[in-house]
C-alpha cells in the first residue's frame, strides 16, 4: 500500500488503531483469511505487512514494471517450449512478489495466482489480452510445475 493510500485509510477510519480493527474486522470471509494467513504465516504477520507503508505508489512502479518484464519472460519461454526459462520467471516473479507483499516466501501466493487463472476466466482473459494469448495458462502450468503441483 503507497503511503498516500494509507493515509487515505487513517483519515476515513479515524485514526491507525481504528484502520486496524476494520483489518481484523475484514477477515470474516473465511478463504480469504485462510489464504492470507497462509501466505503471511499468521494474523499478526498479515496486518503488519497491510500496515507498513511502501512510500509512494510512484514507488511501487518499479515492481510493476518488473512485473510487466517477468510476463515477457513467460510469453518467450512459452513460444520456445523453454522449460528451464519458465523456471526462471516463477523464480524471478517470487523474488518480485516477496518484495511487492512483503513475504518471506512467495510459494502459496503463487501457487494460488496459478489455481485464479485455471478457475477465473476473467482473470486470465484480463492478462491474456495485455501479455499475449495463453499467457496466464502458461504462468500457471510454470508455476505449478516449478513447485512439483
Amino acid at each position: 500500500m503507497s503511503k498516500e493510500a494509507l493515509n487515505q485509510q487513517i483519515q476515513q477510519y479515524g485514526s491507525i488503531e481504528k484502520y486496524r480493527e476494520h483489518l481484523a474486522s475484514g477477515f470474516s470471509n473465511e478463504q480469504a483469511l485462510a489464504d492470507i494467513f497462509k501466505w503471511y504465516g499468521g494474523k499478526e504477520k498479515a496486518m503488519d505487512a497491510i500496515m507498513q507503508s511502501t512510500g509512494t505508489a510512484a514507488k511501487l512502479k518499479p515492481e510493476q514494471d518488473e512485473n510487466a518484464e517477468i510476463y515477457k519472460q513467460f510469453m518467450a519461454a512459452k513460444e520456445t517450449d523453454n522449460e528451464h526459462a519458465a523456471a526462471k520467471a516463477v523464480e524471478r516473479l517470487a523474488e518480485n512478489y516477496k518484495k511487492m507483499f512483503r513475504l518471506d516466501n512467495a510459494r502459496n501466493i503463487l501457487l494460488d495466482l496459478a489455481n485464479e487463472y485455471l478457475n477465473f476466466p476473467n482473470l486470465a482473459e484480463a492478462t491474456d489480452r495485455q501479455f499475449g494469448n495463453g499467457c496466464s495458462e502458461y504462468v500457471a502450468y510454470a508455476i505449478r510445475t516449478y513447485y512439483g503441483v
